[in-house]
């Protein structure tokens, strides 16, 4: 990876001149997991697990794969985690990292945060907090997906 590369093109894509100026107008507006494998604005390829950062002053978008992200933030890579592991059992939980950007980004309400944070570490959850959590997983599967139409219609069978 270069560092070098991508603090250029950040920098380059900014409007202020200098790294530690320019990386604080950047946020993250999207992870999702690339069909194809892409190439990093580091250069590295290839990434699958993308970033999309884009700049609050001048609307610019930047994909990037999930290790430079944590030059920017550390998210990203418990959220990947996370959709892994409610991929191969619905039942499994979501992290807390997970729920916060599903409710940020309107994907979940405000009751259905305040549910899962209270059962997603209870041992024996009821079949009704398990069928619950499960909507919400494929809610969040459904929406985190969108930009991969193939899994998105894999989910809606499922449901």
């Amino acid at each position: 990876m270069s560092e070098y590369k991508l603090t250029a093109e950040i920098v380059r894509r900014s409007q202020s001149d200098n790294w530690d100026a320019a990386k604080l107008e950047w946020v993250l507006a999207e992870i999702y997991f690339a069909e194809e494998p892409k190439t990093c604005l580091c250069d590295h390829f290839p990434i699958i697990e993308i970033c999309v950062l884009r700049n609050k002053l001048n609307g610019d978008e930047a994909e990037i794969g999930n290790c430079c992200i944590k030059k920017f933030v550390g998210l990203p890579f418990k959220i990947f985690q996370a959709i892994k592991q409610i991929k191969r059992d619905l039942k499994r939980s979501l992290n807390s990292e997970s729920i916060q950007y599903a409710f940020d980004h309107g994907w979940i309400n405000q009751r259905e945060r305040d549910f899962y944070l209270y059962v997603m570490r209870k041992r024996n959850p009821s079949l009704r907090q398990v069928e619950v959590k499960k909507r919400i997983n494929k809610n969040f599967l459904f929406r985190y997906s969108i930009r991969r139409s193939s899994d998105a219609e894999e989910i809606c069978e499922e449901a």
